[in-house]
């Protein structure tokens, strides 16, 4: 197999390793060889270009590892599926990094380790690489309906990567949203053997098909019989919040952190379930750790450093969770959504501590710009900091948005009575979940009557508004599509329109595949295209 051509990338903080690493890699015939010393520099050197291997060494130094890395990356999609990531770590740092099932390496390298031993090591894994890449192109591109029949022709041929086929093929069926026919698919490959990301995945269809209690029960005798699989216990953990089962959530999370006490990933879950419950010493534990950890790192986040601020904030320890803001301002000044979320905790924190007039300010600055198409916590956090303030007008508004965008979401909707528990309590936050629900069901049946009056252009206005004002209301954005294709097939050709309604198309497709209107939506498209002669791509 030739070298020539493969851009290798070595990340590892100490620089004899680097050298002797690039060293064995020059001596298997590989020019392209790019080395960076710690996180910050592999990540330029990643932007700036595409690499087939990345080798990284599991303990970087500077607050992240490896493992924190590679988790990331995939997770922002700033590697695609065909780079491969290979970890190197010490014999005494293996059993820490195995445990992070829930986004391995493409495999390990263990220190000490021979040229000879590397190049075979490649050899394998890019041969593996070349089998599957036009299924690694397709899920980069999240084309679920056409991973399908392709994994299904290397399964058919029962070639050495049929295990990798079948866990891609259960993983495109998950995600979209083919829960019978996944369930029925991992029942079949566990009759084969136990495999547990097989028994993992049966435990995703099951909650997707609705049968949580059975999801339960698989998952719990998954941990016992594999206790390392941690994606398991973040789906029972999960199950059980969405059950209103929150002691029971952090238990489960708790055993997590046990199994990887230093898995960042398990205690945000955790800090989230603590947050909803209102166990903020519980948060302030977690997040503090995360928060060090991260200090220094560019993966370090806003959110960890709002909701520890939050969690300070509510136990009274206010200055400390002024400094904590006032230092992360600094570190965050760059990003807007950044600079807004934090600046509506430093709102509250600093109404509590007898300084209005900052809190104006910080108020001011977290309002300072559009507040409808915000991230869910971050909208939370800003009318939070409105109520602690007295804009009580303002934070309905932001509260009646978010409902708004999260019509069926009753963790959402548990947030924000908890959110109003000083401010009117839960009969004032019932009232306006269900008032701003019904704004938007009168929206949609109001444009519906418009349409069936034959006023085709208003209605598509109206739900047109709606949809940008509610990009995650996937009800009224696939009402929007819609009315924009009956509009042009009724009223005449208009390119902007068209485009308009491909958008939204596109929209519900990012965010759930399997929406009931998209079948709807896509005939019509081709009504449309019909009609006016136009290409299919047009």
């Amino acid at each position: 197999m030739s070298y020539k051509d493969k851009q290798i990338l070595i990340i590892d903080d100490m620089p004899d390793m680097r050298s002797s690493l690039r060293g064995q890699i020059a001596s298997l015939g590989i020019p392209k060889v790019s080395v960076a010393g710690n996180v910050r520099d592999a990540l330029d050197l990643i932007r700036q270009k595409k690499h087939d291997v990345i080798l990284c060494d599991y303990f970087l130094g500077a607050g992240t590892d490896g493992q924190q890395f590679l988790e990331y990356l995939r997770t922002t999609n700033a590697i695609g599926r065909a780079t491969l990531f290979i970890m190197i770590t010490a014999e005494t740092g293996y059993e820490s990094v195995i445990t992070a099932a829930e986004c391995l390496p493409d495999d390990y390298l263990l220190k000490p380790f021979t040229a000879e031993t590397l190049k075979t090591r490649l050899e394998r894994l890019l041969e593996k690489k070349e089998r599957l890449a036009a299924i690694d192109r397709l899920q980069d591109k999240e084309a679920w309906l056409e991973i399908i029949p392709a994994c299904d022709e290397i399964i058919k041929a029962r070639d050495k990567y049929l295990v990798d086929a079948l866990r891609i093929k259960g993983n495109a069926l998950l995600m979209s949203r083919q829960y019978g026919a996944a369930i029925q698919f991992y029942e079949q490959a566990l009759a084969m053997r136990a495999m547990p990301w097989a028994s993992l995945g049966l435990a995703k269809a099951l909650k997707g098909q609705g049968d949580a209690e059975q999801a339960k029960t698989v998952l719990s005798s998954l941990i016992s019989a594999s206790p390392n699989l941690l994606s398991a216990y973040d789906l029972l953990g999960r199950i059980h919040t969405e059950q209103g089962q929150g002691e029971a959530a952090l238990a489960i999370l708790d055993s997590a952190c046990v199994v990887a006490p230093n898995s960042m990933t398990r205690q945000r879950s955790l800090a989230a379930i603590a947050e909803d419950m209102g166990d903020y010493t519980r948060v302030e534990k977690a997040l503090s750790a995360v928060v060090k950890k991260t200090r220094n790192s560019p993966l370090r986040q806003s959110s960890d450093v709002a909701k520890l601020g939050n969690a300070l904030t509510e136990m009274g320890e206010l200055s400390k969770a002024v400094t904590l803001i006032e230092e992360a301002k600094a570190t965050f000044k760059d990003s807007v959504d950044d600079v807004r979320l934090l600046a509506a905790v430093e709102a509250v924190t600093l109404q509590k501590s007898g300084k209005p007039e900052l809190a104006k300010q910080a108020l001011a600055l977290a309002l300072d710009g559009n507040t409808g198409n915000l991230p869910e916590a971050t909208s939370l956090a800003i009318a939070k900091a409105c109520l602690a303030n007295d804009r009580v007008d303002d934070a309905m508004g932001i509260l009646k948005n978010v409902v708004q965008n999260n019509p069926e979401s009753t963790a959402v909707h548990g947030r924000i009575v908890h959110l109003m528990k000083d401010h009117g309590g839960e009969d004032a936050a019932k009232l306006l979940i269900q008032k701003s629900a019904q704004e938007v069901i009168e929206l949609n049946n109001s444009a519906i009557v418009k349409a069936k009056a034959g006023e085709f252009a208003e209605a598509a206005r109206m739900l047109s508004e709606a949809a940008i004002q509610l990009p995650n209301n996937l009800q009224i954005v696939a009402n929007a599509a819609l009315s924009l294709l009956v509009d042009v097939f009724m009223n005449g050709l208009d390119i902007a329109k068209l485009n308009d309604a491909k958008a939204f198309q596109q929209a519900v497709i990012a965010q759930n595949s399997q929406h009931p209107k998209l079948a709807e939506i896509a005939a019509f498209m081709l009504k449309v295209q019909a009609k006016y002669k136009l290409e299919a791509a047009a």
